[in-house]
């Protein structure tokens, strides 16, 4: 097993033909606007510069269970962060229309509890929809419902960047040029699996303000990555994994990023645990205010990559703590 959490850059794949079926056809993209950039981060600053400061209250919801990430885009657009319960459950948030609602397919498992809730607001109240799609590429049924969809290719694919934005709007943004330091560390990162310099891609980018297009590196790759294969092979890992774990599958149509599942004392020591036997964790998250139990939330390693034996290998690493699944808001 490879330890990075980011997929590798091989030779053979520097050296592959353009594939033949572009992983763009799976994507919901209609009669939709759509706007290739660098990040799931530009694709929602891309979203924001469309919209029009006059239709805006002000005020943008996130859930309590979120990236850091996606605060700064929105506090730099001058709007202020509400926070809603990762759930839905309990007192409903107050959104009205002109505010901004974000919602996300936590670890790829679609989020039917947030369009639900959304769906029953009277059309005057209805709130400017972002879907989050980054954890959810390759799960038919997610992108269709929001106002925005955000992609990002970088955790599913060997690619340093790539994102996408769909928009039932025309899109109105000014796209800078690639972060070459940024792509430069994270295509060496990969192509060396170095954790430092993975950690160094990530620096950079946590420090970039910019909106930016997508590399031409990162654009060649994604030509050239195979991808079909993908999501019936973590489909599988996935539910081998919950079943070793005694945990409950996830639902049949999703395609998990990795398995979320809630671990006894907190995520610190199982991550430690994870990393010490080789396993990075696709995803680990600090808590937003009000994020119930997040400090319990360890998403465990499923991808393509994985054989049974390191399927095996994880799930008695993580048994003795995981008390039970980490329930998605659906």
């Amino acid at each position: 097993m490879i330890a990075p959490a980011a997929l590798p850059i091989t030779q053979d794949l520097l050296a592959a033909s353009p594939l033949a079926r572009s992983l763009l056809s799976i994507l919901p993209l209609g009669d939709r606007h759509s706007l290739s950039v660098a990040t799931g981060r530009s694709a929602l600053m891309a979203a924001l510069a469309t919209l029009d400061a006059s239709e805006l209250t002000g005020r943008a919801w996130l859930p309590s269970l979120c990236c850091a990430s996606l605060a700064p885009p929105i506090l730099r657009r001058g709007l202020s962060l509400c926070f809603y319960p990762w759930r839905l459950d309990g007192e409903p948030p107050d959104v009205r229309r002109g505010d901004l609602f974000l919602y996300i397919h936590l670890c790829g498992l679609p989020n039917r509890r947030a369009e639900a809730f959304l769906s029953r607001l009277p059309e005057g109240s209805r709130p400017i929809v972002v879907e989050d799609c980054v954890h959810s590429l390759f799960t038919p049924g997610t992108g269709h419902f929001g106002d925005f969809a955000l992609y990002s290719f970088r955790k599913f694919l060997p690619v340093p960047d790539g994102g996408l934005l769909l928009s039932r709007r025309p899109i109105a943004a000014d796209l800078a040029p690639p972060l070459e330091t940024f792509v430069t560390a994270a295509t060496l990162g990969r192509l060396r699996l170095s954790p430092e310099l993975l950690r160094r891609s990530e620096r950079l980018l946590d420090d970039d303000e910019e909106m930016r297009a997508p590399s031409e590196m990162g654009s060649f790759l994604l030509d050239r990555a195979p991808w079909e294969h993908i999501p019936e092979a973590r489909r599988t890992n996935a539910r081998t994994l919950a079943q070793l774990l005694g945990l409950p599958a996830a639902p049949d149509e999703a395609v998990p990023l990795g398995l979320p599942v809630r671990a006894e004392g907190g995520r610190a020591e199982l991550e430690r645990r994870l990393r010490a036997a080789g396993y990075e964790p696709p995803l680990s998250w600090d808590g937003a205010p009000g994020a119930e139990d997040v400090e319990a939330l360890v998403v465990l390693p499923c991808d393509e990559r994985m054989g049974e034996r390191d399927l095996a290998r994880v799930a008695a690493i993580a048994a003795p703590s995981v008390t039970g699944p980490f329930e998605e808001a659906r």
